[in-house]
């Protein structure tokens, strides 16, 4: 049985289901998520008997950095290698006292939304809580060797997290729990593309932040860009996000991706801002980072400013979002190159 795919509880549950005393399975989650130690036989606060015993009836399989490719900015870039050779990626950012790490969900991503390179590769598979947490776990280490760690995770790399939904809500859990990374739900962001009938049961199971992909404030224009807006439109979107249950506490974001003469006008502003103001969201405008094979094209920043001031002016709190790790495929809708 592999720990790295267990929740707390369910770890508990399996090592007294082999006879052994509850705190024994909190002694290893310590060794496991805080000193990053893999071999029951390093566990000096278990007898030999016990190590032998639970290498017998568990297993602990971090995943294989297989590369890691820095940014000129700083951004890194960690490519993993999982068990059937499929490649994911995460991104480390870091900003100032804070870093973020940018983790997946899946191997590619089938929502096919027209400006991302991780749609346009296809979709392979779902991960396991293992391969999510396991990129944590991995990027936790590597930091610590360099005297750093992680603040915030993003759920924003490949993949469409709430389409790996009970996946990603176990891996949470793993994050939160003061035995495993002991993360606030605070600093733990899940960015959806608008899986409608999945971001209540999100906020209901794990008080997380949530980050909303719009991109475009018609359901026309939005559904030429992100075809999974035939099935959860607009208007149902924005229903569910007035909704999410840790919305009073801190405001939802709404992802807005600015593509040159398709989303920039006037009008999407004027619209845009309704709908901001409607949900009480905070907005983070996006450049465009382009890659080969692309069909569209950023928007200016002279215009990405003026639109910027446009929602600002009627009161909405609207921030440009820095683009970072461009020049290793490393920012976002570049995952998947490399």
């Amino acid at each position: 049985m592999e720990i790295l795919d267990l929740t707390r509880e369910a770890f508990e549950e399996a090592v007294m289901g082999k006879g052994f005393a509850r705190y024994k399975a909190r002694q290893i989650l310590r060794w496991i998520y805080t000193g990053h130690t893999y071999s029951f036989h390093k566990m000096s606060n278990l007898s030999k008997k016990d190590r032998s015993s639970f290498e017998a009836f568990f297993s602990i399989s971090p995943l294989n950095i297989r590369e890691k490719i820095r940014s000129e900015d700083g951004t890194e870039k960690l490519v993993f290698e999982l068990d059937d050779g499929s490649v994911i990626e995460s991104v480390i950012i870091p900003d100032g006292r804070r870093t973020t790490l940018c983790i997946s969900t899946q191997v590619g991503c089938p929502l096919k939304c027209g400006f991302c390179k991780t749609g346009a590769l296809g979709y392979k598979r779902d991960l396991t809580v293992r391969e999510v947490t396991g990129q944590v776990l991995r990027a936790s280490e590597y930091l610590k060797n360099k005297d750093k760690k992680i603040t915030n995770i993003v759920y924003m790399g490949m993949g469409e997290p709430l389409l790996n939904f009970d996946v990603t809500v176990r891996s949470i859990i793993i994050l939160m729990d003061d035995h495993g990374f002991n993360f606030s739900n605070k600093k733990i962001t899940v960015s959806t593309a608008g899986i409608t009938d999945k971001i209540i049961p999100l906020g209901e199971q794990t008080g997380v932040n949530l980050a909303v992909s719009l991109h475009a404030v018609t359901d026309e224009k939005r559904s030429k860009i992100m075809p999974l807006n035939e099935k959860y439109p607009v208007r149902e979107l924005l229903d569910a996000v007035n909704k999410y249950p840790a919305h009073k506490r801190k405001r939802v974001v709404i992802e807005y991706l600015m593509l040159k003469n398709f989303n920039d006008k006037k009008e999407d502003g004027e619209k845009f801002a309704k709908m901001a103001k409607e949900i009480k969201a905070k907005v983070n405008l996006l450049p465009f980072n382009i890659y080969d094979g692309a069909v569209f094209e950023p928007t200016d920043m002279r215009d990405i400013l003026k639109f910027q001031k446009f929602l600002t002016d009627r009161n909405v709190t609207a921030l440009i979002r820095k683009s970072r790790g461009f020049s290793e495929l490393a920012a976002c809708g570049q995952l998947g190159g490399v």
